[in-house]
């Protein structure tokens, strides 16, 4: 198996071998905690009616683990405003979140900005998110 897969490749990996969806495929990687052959193990116990034999900490333990995996990438991401290739105002992903939350929450604010996105959009802005970090899976420690 490459040693340095992305998320979406293992993704795709179970979604071809299983016949299954994006979302369970992701589940399932999710619950195995990036285990690609660990995932496969537990769709094919689910696929034959043997699947009930996890235990519920583990199911919560996956869980907890893709939070914190979307959590992680969220932290790592900027968001930028762009006009014909050249940055404005760049600022990290959860600032902007916390910005766009606050100015939504205030309605003078919103409509306000509602009148800014629509002027900035007549006149050929972009908003970017971009990740900072690239998520290779290292097959000796089963992490990202």
């Amino acid at each position: 198996m490459n040693e340095s897969w992305t998320e979406l490749e293992k993704i795709d990996l179970l979604r071809e071998r299983m016949g299954i969806g994006y979302e369970e495929a992701r589940t399932a990687l999710n619950l195995a905690q990036g285990d690609v052959l660990k995932a496969l193990d537990d769709l094919e116990r689910i696929r034959n009616g043997l699947g009930n034999d996890r235990k519920f900490e583990e199911c919560g333990q996956g869980i907890l683990e893709s939070v914190k995996s979307t959590l992680s990438n969220i932290s790592h991401s900027t968001i930028s405003l762009k006009r014909h290739d050249n940055t404005i105002i760049s600022v990290s992903a959860p600032l902007g979140l916390a910005l766009a939350y606050t100015i939504w929450r205030k309605p003078g604010l919103r409509l306000l900005a509602l009148v800014g996105a629509v002027g900035a959009a007549m006149n050929h802005f972009e908003l970017e998110v971009a990740s900072n970090q690239e998520y290779l899976y290292d097959r000796e420690t089963g992490e990202f």
